[in-house]
């Protein structure tokens, strides 16, 4: 055998291109068309080695060594095969690297034979998929999409190690410095441009890929331990595909929206650990952190975590976590707001039915979402359609007898929590979902009240819920509830002023009065905060006067079971609820759960200026600490006496008729806004 680096020209040949010479024996009285022949004919048992410097080598000789190399590792002969192997598997900045201008003729030569790469070449293919090509020049990443395309086409097996490869991108996008010397310098966008083009270009082609992508991306969704520019960055890029590929739109949402969710949920449980002063300093470390840093930039929290204790590693964890929430949902407000700001009505339509979905399917049935639902809250409100869509959705969801109680009650909540908060819910719909829930509050008492000995949440969970629905929206949005003669809403003076008795929107008053003092007595069940507001309001207003009825109810004991079948958390398996984690009697009381309450999130809040009814002191009432003074020391008095009377004629202790007297007391004191909630993470 003879080396090309050691061959000499012939005299009488015509040597082929620049690159090396062919040695050949010299014969006599050749012909001129036997030397044409000959000229482009190749020995079959020259060996074809690679030569010193790799970057003089022509196309055509590149593409015989390649050749070469496929058919003798096909009969096991792999040193030429592993030579080219090597060689692409080189980093650009390497010292035997070729350029780039060189390697692009192995990747045309590999494109010619790739009817030859199959499994058995599995190590050259994932060397071809594992090189180094985002940076380098523009033709060598045309060479490369190209090659890669006819890959997929030919063995669409390799379908899925590619696009792994194209995706892991999002995660972490290799350096702008991962390229040779003929290489320009390339922008970081401009390469992430580069793999969203290659996987567009190979999503076109191949129709299984959409069908694989469907499943990576859920495989490579960052662990909830990445940092925040991780998280952000690859839901950046996962929602770029979703535009290129609609396929794939709902299956990109939805993913997304069940990762935020999950990590708005932990972050309220471990919040539960802490004490109240902890989570205050958790919301203005969030808050300095959003107005030191205008973006996201590679320093992440970095701190020794040798040096901090139990408590301090968990505060840092949950600090890193609020910021990790508030930067997505930063991101995604931005992401549909620029969907809903062009104004393409099927756009803005398919994308609303799909945050709807998510709502229900997602949202609703996760208890402990605390931010993730004010996505629904903000662009539920760009139009006066999209406000009712979205209150016909959790009305529907209220109502549906084929849900579970759970779900009921937690969609009455988002519905009243939705119709009192919204800035942008207009008076009519106010009034239309209020005549909605008053129907359906009369006619569960009308069928449950004759049975009904003892208020009892297990028994009739859905009818307390909508009444604390009512009772809630009833202290948000009580002007447009008052019938006027010019239909306008009365002003503060109109309010301080008015001497008779207001007019009530479709006698809601009678609604109330009768279901509030029937046997089903909801204010015993209802949350004591938005009771003891409601209560308030209430008498300021004239609608009616209930302050005797919550002292009765003090001395009413709950203690039934709620576990039974058939009972308010029947079917909800070993799920964790507002009911579970509560103990004594609060156990037996609807949660103070209103969704949008507060929004506290420093970077993202920016969403939902102008979106959000803060809560205001009805004109002419004190506030509540003021009356509380007043009636103090008689009702102290009261208690003691009541309390000694418990305690004969029950045989309960005293301190159990304390800890019910106290949640009514201390719910009283905890905010002014009807709402439990309020300020909390």
């Amino acid at each position: 055998m003879v080396s090309l680096a050691a061959t000499e020209r012939a005299s009488g040949v015509i040597a082929p291109s620049a690159g090396g010479s062919l040695k050949r024996k010299q014969s006599e009285d050749l012909s001129s068309s036997q030397l044409k022949k000959r000229r482009v004919t190749f020995d079959p048992e020259v060996d074809i080695h690679i030569l010193p410097d790799v970057n003089e080598k022509s196309l055509e000789l590149v593409e015989e060594e390649v050749r070469r190399a496929l058919e003798k590792h096909a009969v096991d002969d792999n040193g030429a095969y592993d030579r080219i192997r090597e060689l692409l598997k080189l980093k650009p900045t390497s010292a035997d690297a070729p350029l780039s201008g060189m390697l692009r003729k192995y990747l045309i030569a590999l494109a010619n034979n790739v009817p030859s790469l199959n499994h058995k070449c599995s190590g050259l293919v994932h060397a071809i998929v594992d090189n180094s090509w985002i940076a380098r020049n523009e033709q060598y990443v045309q060479s490369y999409r190209h090659l890669l395309r006819s890959l997929l086409s030919v063995h669409p097996g390799f379908t899925k190690s590619v696009l792994d490869m194209l995706v892991n991108t999002f995660l972490e996008l290799p350096s702008p410095a991962l390229r040779q010397q003929d290489d320009p310098a390339v922008p970081r966008t401009r390469l992430q441009a580069r793999v969203h083009d290659c996987l567009k270009y190979l999503l076109r082609q191949s129709p299984m890929a959409s069908t694989l992508l469907q499943t990576i991306l859920p495989e490579n969704f960052p662990f909830s331990t990445d940092t925040t520019k991780t998280h952000v960055q690859y839901i950046k890029n996962i929602l770029r595909v979703s535009q290129y590929c609609p396929e794939l739109k709902g299956t990109i949402s939805s993913l997304v929206m069940d990762k935020l969710v999950k990590i708005d949920v932990q972050i309220q449980v471990d919040m539960e650990e802490l004490e109240d002063d902890i989570e205050d300093r958790l919301v203005e470390a969030a808050a300095e952190d959003a107005e030191d840093e205008e973006d996201l930039s590679d320093n992440e929290s970095i701190s020794s975590e040798e040096s901090l204790d139990d408590e301090e590693r968990r505060i840092k964890e949950i600090k890193e976590s609020v910021e990790k929430l508030d930067a997505i949902m930063d991101l995604l407000f931005a992401h549909y707001d620029n969907i809903f700001a062009k104004g393409d009505l099927f756009d803005i339509d398919d994308i609303f039915e799909s945050l709807l979905s998510q709502f229900a399917n997602i949202i609703l049935p996760t208890y402990r979402s605390r931010h993730t639902q004010f996505l629904l809250f903000h662009f539920s409100q760009i139009s006066p359609d999209l406000v009712e869509r979205f209150a016909a959705c959790c009305s529907h969801l209220a109502f549906d007898q084929r849900r579970s109680h759970i779900l009921r009650v937690a969609a009455a909540a988002y519905l009243a929590s939705f119709i009192a908060r919204g800035a942008h819910v207009s008076g009519s719909v106010v009034r239309s979902v209020f005549d909605l829930l008053c129907h359906h509050l009369e006619s569960l008492r009308v069928s449950q009240e004759p049975f009904c000995k003892v208020p009892d949440l297990r028994r009739y969970g859905a009818y307390y819920a909508i009444a604390q629905a009512l009772i809630y929206t009833f202290c948000f949005r009580w002007r447009d509830l008052i019938v006027t003669d010019d239909g306008q809403p009365l002003t503060d003076e109109e309010v301080m002023y008015h001497e008779s008795d207001f007019t009530w929107y479709n006698g809601i008053q009678d609604v109330f009065r009768r279901n509030i003092f029937s046997k089903l007595n909801p204010l015993k069940i209802c949350a004591p905060t938005i009771v003891n507001q409601f209560a308030r309001v209430a008498h300021h207003l004239r609608f009616i006067y209930v302050f005797p009825l919550l002292e009765t109810n003090k001395r009413i004991r709950l203690a039934r079971s709620m576990g039974g079948p058939g009972g308010y958390m029947d079917g909800v398996g070993a799920r964790e609820t507002a009911l579970t984690m509560k103990k004594g009697e609060a156990g037996f009381l609807l949660d103070a759960y209103f969704p949008f309450d507060p929004y506290v999130l420093p970077r993202s809040k920016r969403w939902l200026e102008g979106d959000y009814v803060q809560w205001k002191v009805i004109p002419g009432m004190a506030p509540a600490k003021e009356e509380e003074d007043d009636e103090d020391e008689e009702d102290d008095d009261e208690e003691e006496d009541g309390d000694e009377d418990d305690e004969g004629v029950d045989g309960d202790s005293e301190s159990e008729s304390e800890k019910v007297d106290g949640v009514a007391e201390e719910s009283g004191d905890e905010t002014d806004d009807g709402s439990g909630t309020e300020g909390s993470v």
